[in-house]
């Protein structure tokens, strides 16, 4: 790589790696404060640190803080789309596909399909947990694309929100403000509209 390919390179794991992780951790808040159960599920699982901060050899004990924030990956993924174009003429599904047309590929729309996600509205951790039936097609789920231009920062973006949803779940509790109207805004990144309105309480 050239100085420049290193710095861009480096450029978008960290920029475009900042908003999309606030996004699923914004998400994740979200529906923990509406899903007291799961937050009580997430907060035994955590029982085990103490209440240090979670560090790098702690991710791979983190198996329910991982499958609390990949079902919020599934409901409010921050790209919830991705574009391609087509390099040749292709068929697929009895669609003709000429070169040079592009294709929208929607994970909001594939990650609340209910041929693969039953319920699928339904705010469920346990779709990742281990044992979970693997009936569902690879592609049922793509929060970080797929292929050959698939996220580079996937790795990055996992120990990230894992790091901090494990240390700042048990020493906060974040309550949605009362009358809070949570809208999507499906721009660059699924943002929620106007931000989450949310008061912290020390646990």
């Amino acid at each position: 790589m050239t100085d420049r390919q290193l710095r861009d390179e480096a450029m978008t794991l960290f920029l475009a790696g900042h908003e999309t992780t606030a996004n699923l951790l914004a998400w994740t808040w979200y529906l923990l404060a509406r899903h007291p159960d799961v937050e009580r599920a997430l907060l035994d699982s955590l029982a085990p640190l103490g209440g240090r901060a979670a560090t790098m050899d702690d991710v791979p004990r983190l198996g329910y803080a991982r499958q609390v924030l990949g079902e919020a990956l599934r409901l409010y993924p921050p790209a919830y789309a991705v574009g391609r174009i087509a390099l040749e003429d292709v068929t697929f599904g009895g669609y003709r596909v000429p070169a040079g047309a592009g294709v929208l590929l929607s994970q909001w729309v594939t990650h609340r399909d209910p041929r693969w996600w039953p319920d699928p509205d339904r705010f469920d951790p346990s779709r990742w947990a281990p044992d979970a039936p693997a009936a569902r097609p690879k592609l049922a789920y793509f929060p970080f694309g797929a292929g050959t231009r698939v996220c580079i920062g996937e790795q990055f973006a996992w120990t990230e929100a894992l790091l901090v949803l494990a240390t700042l779940a048990p020493r906060w509790r974040l309550a949605l403000a009362p009358g809070t109207d949570v809208t999507p805004q499906p721009i660059i990144t699924l943002r929620p509209r106007g931000g989450i309105p949310m008061t912290l309480h020390p646990r």
